[in-house]
């Protein structure tokens, strides 16, 4: 993904990856608030979460560790818009490390400890209706929760045509 925002001649990628630390566990259910009054630039412009019952322009879903491997080799290897692809072996790499950042695994650790620290993570997708996200094909937010609940890690990315 970081081939999205590389081109200054093509002003639309865009990417956010950041982690965040909490003094205590937190809870899947606090997620949606939490992530929105953390600041993210991709959540800009949300505005305040919507009433129980009503339709909202932004979502948080769980989803399998797989599926967020899938969504990373998918935009590693295909590339965006304008941005060349990083193909097979490459694209498998580019979305093995970021698996493992997000997971917070360290850049050095053996395929068996990031498996472990992947598969310890609670795994999320989330989308919003923002100025920020072009809201085509290759808008991505992933989030991982760390086993303990304390550390989120959030990648957001977008590109367009």
């Amino acid at each position: 993904m970081a081939n999205w925002a590389e081109h200054p001649e093509e002003p639309e990628g865009r990417v956010e990856a950041r982690t965040f630390a909490f003094p205590g566990p937190l809870e899947p259910d606090a997620l949606p608030g939490t992530l929105v009054a953390l600041g993210l630039d991709c959540l800009t412009g949300l505005g305040e979460l919507p009433k129980p019952g009503r339709k909202t322009a932004f979502g948080v879903v769980p989803v399998e560790a797989a599926e967020v491997w899938r969504f990373l080799f998918a935009a590693s290897s295909t590339g965006g818009a304008y941005d060349s692809a990083c193909y097979a072996a490459y694209g498998r790499l580019h979305a093995w490390r970021s698996l493992a950042a997000l997971a917070g695994a360290p850049s050095d650790a053996p395929a068996s400890a990031v498996e472990a620290r992947v598969r310890a993570c609670t795994w999320y997708r989330f989308g919003a209706d923002t100025p920020w996200f072009h809201r085509v094909v290759w808008d991505l937010g992933v989030l991982a929760l760390s086993q303990d609940r304390r550390r989120l890690a959030v990648l957001a990315a977008t590109t367009t045509d």
